[in-house]
């Protein structure tokens, strides 16, 4: 964040103030803890609630705003529309971090989705060296998300279109200023749901291409010592059509479900500890298992099944190419009440593609 108004140069002019309050919103914002030290030299820790005061004293004094005007509804709606742009380039800097991080930390996300990131100097094109090319490309950039297909070459490259999605965050900003928002919680928030709604749309990738797969890689059943060679013909066609080890990928409630074949002689006392420790084993017969942890969609619907193991190639091209343009802008947004009160809302907006290009077989078991 650059100080590029007279202004903000006006609010930070003590020295070090700038960089203090930025390792203030780091570090509250990534739950680290915060230390001050006193006029004696003591060090002594800084409570979340002190650092939260202290950020919105910031953006009281970007706007301009003493405690007696946070009275006024009037007075802070002209403030925060005066210096929204200054606010907002506070804010959209944390929340670029965190969706980044949100990315960075997901195991299974990362197992099968490569990412660019265009603020990092990453292109919009991903490169197909694909020689097992089975199926096409499943679009998701639309801004209506309807399903497309266009061929997936050979060799070559592809592009991921990218449209803006955008989140509601009412009069969130409002609410901060007043010091009635917890600001690390809802930068948190924000961040979780681009996350997940990216991850939504990569899994559903999978689903979706479910219909493309040749019988011998959909099987259904309730995983047992009468069905074990089944699902480990399963494992043993993925990962030799595709010539490379595989994981197990499924929701931990699936993935339990692969706790009936302990029954079997092959499981071991380590793997049934596992299952007392953490409610499943760790791997089957030397292959990984990887939990999707599972999530509530808007609608308060699970957003992964629990009936479904995906038995998944480990591959360098993977399967989904996400297009993420690294930036985050917020927009005021003027809503009317019948009352014709007008006020100011926002969203928050970000440019992003998702294609699925699914050029080896995988396998599908159905519980």
């Amino acid at each position: 964040m650059a100080l590029n108004t007279e202004n903000l140069r006006m609010v930070f002019a003590e020295e070090g103030k700038f960089d203090s309050f930025k390792k203030l919103t780091h570090s509250l914002v990534h739950g680290e803890d915060i230390f001050e030290y006193d006029d004696n030299g003591v060090e002594k820790r800084v409570s979340k609630s002190s650092a939260n005061k202290a950020i919105q004293k910031v953006f009281m004094d970007i706007c301009g705003l003493t405690e007696n005007d946070l009275k006024s509804k009037k007075t802070r709606h002209r403030a925060e529309k005066a210096h929204a742009p200054e606010i907002f380039a506070i804010i959209e800097e944390e929340i670029d971090f965190k969706i980044s991080q949100g990315f960075d930390a997901s195991e299974w996300f990362n197992e099968f989705v490569e990412v660019h990131n265009l603020a990092l100097g990453d292109g919009l094109q991903f490169n197909i060296n694909n020689e097992r090319t089975l199926f096409e490309i499943l679009d998701y950039s639309g801004d209506n998300h309807d399903l497309t297909m266009q061929q997936v070459p050979e060799r070559g490259f592809i592009q991921v279109k990218t449209s803006p999605k955008a989140v509601k965050i009412g009069k969130d900003i409002d609410l901060i200023i007043l010091g009635r928002v917890d600001f690390a919680a809802w930068v948190q928030k924000v961040a979780d749901s681009f996350v997940q709604y990216v991850q939504t749309l990569a899994y559903n990738g999978l689903v979706s291409a479910e219909a493309k797969l040749p019988a011998q890689y959909k099987q259904t059943g309730t995983l047992s010592a009468a069905t074990k060679q089944t699902f480990d013909d399963l494992i043993d066609d993925v990962a030799l059509a595709n010539g490379t080890d595989v994981f197990i990928l499924g929701t931990k409630t699936a993935l339990k479900k692969i706790n009936a074949l302990a029954d079997v002689q092959w499981a071991s006392e380590k793997q049934k500890e596992e299952m007392n420790n953490t409610g499943r084993i760790g791997n089957y017969e030397g292959t990984t298992l990887m939990e999707i942890p599972q999530k509530l969609s808007l609608s308060g619907a699970r957003a992964y099944s629990d009936r479904k193991l995906y038995i998944m190639p480990r591959t360098e091209d993977k399967f989904v190419k996400f297009v993420d343009e690294g930036e985050s802008e917020i927009f005021e947004v003027t809503e009317k009440f019948e009352l014709q009160d007008d006020f100011e809302t926002y969203e928050i907006h970000r440019d992003m593609g998702v294609d699925v290009v699914l050029g080896q077989y995988y396998g599908v078991w159905t519980l």
